[in-house]
C-alpha cells in the first residue's frame, strides 16, 4: 500500500513564519502598485441627486381641505417603480437632453442616471454620475425640472414634488484609493500565502525520520551527526572541537616521539 503523504499543520505554519517577510514584502508591492494605477489610469468620478416626492391626494372639495390617507401613502409607495421607470423613458430624457444640450442624448443620460426609493417611502432619488461635476449637477437639476410635468402627463391623478436639488460635488465619490489599496495588499499576501504553501506541500526531500517513515517501512538503524555544526556547549560534535582535538593529538605525539629519538 503506498504512504500518502498528509498536511501537516504545524509545518505549513511554521514555512509561513519563517516567508512572514516574503508575505509582507508581497503586501506592500501588490498595494503600492493599485494605489498607483488608481491614481494616474483610473478616471475621477463624481456624483449629484435630486430627491423627488410621489404625491397622491385626494381633496375634499365640500370642505375644501385636503386629507392624506394610509392608503394614500401606500398609493404613492407603489408608484415609486412606475415614476422610476417612467424618468428612464425618453419621452422625459429627450427633453432633458436637448435642455442640458452639449451632445447629450437619451442614451447618454440614462447610462449616467440611477433611481431607486429610499427606505420603503413615497421619496425616492435620482443620481447622475459623470467625470464632470459641474455636468453631473446641470443634468440632475433638469431632470428635476422636465420630470415632474411630464410624469403628471402620464399618471393622471399623481404628482411629483422636488425636495432637493442637486449641488455641484466637492469630492469624487470613486474610485477609492484606500479601499483599492487595502484590496491590493490583501490580494497581494494572499498571492504569497498561496505560493509558500504550495511549495511545501510539492517538497519531497527527505529532511528527518517521519519523512522516512512515509517512503519506506524500514526501521531506522542509526543516525549520522553532523560533525560540521558547531556548538557551543560542551556535548556532541563539532567542527572546532574535533579540529582542536587532531591538533592536540597530532602534539603529543610529535614530543613523545621526539623523546623516544633522544
Amino acid at each position: 500500500m503506498e504512504n500518502i503523504k498528509e498536511i501537516n499543520l504545524a509545518e505549513l505554519l511554521s514555512a509561513l513564519l519563517r516567508k512572514i517577510w516574503l508575505i509582507v514584502l508581497c503586501a506592500v508591492v501588490a498595494g503600492a502598485l493599485v494605489y498607483a494605477y488608481t491614481a494616474n489610469f483610473v478616471t475621477p468620478m463624481y456624483q449629484s441627486r435630486i430627491t423627488m416626492y410621489v404625491n397622491n391626494t385626494v381633496i375634499n372639495n365640500a370642505n375644501n381641505n385636503m386629507s392624506i390617507s394610509a392608503t394614500d401613502l401606500a398609493t404613492s409607495q407603489r408608484l415609486v417603480a412606475t415614476y422610476i421607470t417612467i424618468l428612464e423613458s425618453n419621452r422625459v430624457l429627450d427633453p432633458v437632453a436637448e435642455k442640458v444640450g452639449h451632445g447629450l442624448t437619451a442614451s447618454h443620460i440614462r447610462s449616467m442616471m440611477s433611481a431607486a426609493p429610499m427606505d420603503e417611502t413615497e421619496v425616492f432619488e435620482v443620481r447622475i454620475s459623470s467625470s464632470d461635476p459641474k455636468m453631473a449637477a446641470t443634468i440632475a437639476n433638469a431632470i428635476g425640472e422636465v420630470a415632474p410635468e411630464k410624469i403628471e402627463e402620464i399618471v393622471v391623478g399623481s404628482s411629483t414634488k422636488i425636495i432637493d436639488v442637486a449641488k455641484v460635488a466637492a469630492a469624487p465619490y470613486a474610485p477609492s484609493k484606500s479601499r483599492n489599496t487595502t484590496f491590493g495588499m490583501i490580494g497581494g499576501a494572499l498571492i504569497a500565502i498561496c505560493v509558500v504553501v504550495l511549495q511545501t506541500l510539492l517538497d519531497v526531500r527527505v529532511k528527518g525520520e517521519e519523512d522516512l517513515a512515509l517512503i519506506s517501512s524500514a526501521p531506522v538503524l542509526g543516525l549520522i551527526p553532523d560533525l560540521a555544526m558547531e556548538s557551543k556547549d560542551s556535548y556532541g560534535y563539532s567542527g572546532y572541537k574535533y579540529s582542536a582535538y587532531r591538533t592536540s593529538y597530532k602534539a603529543e605525539n610529535n614530543s613523545d616521539s621526539k623523546e623516544a629519538d633522544v
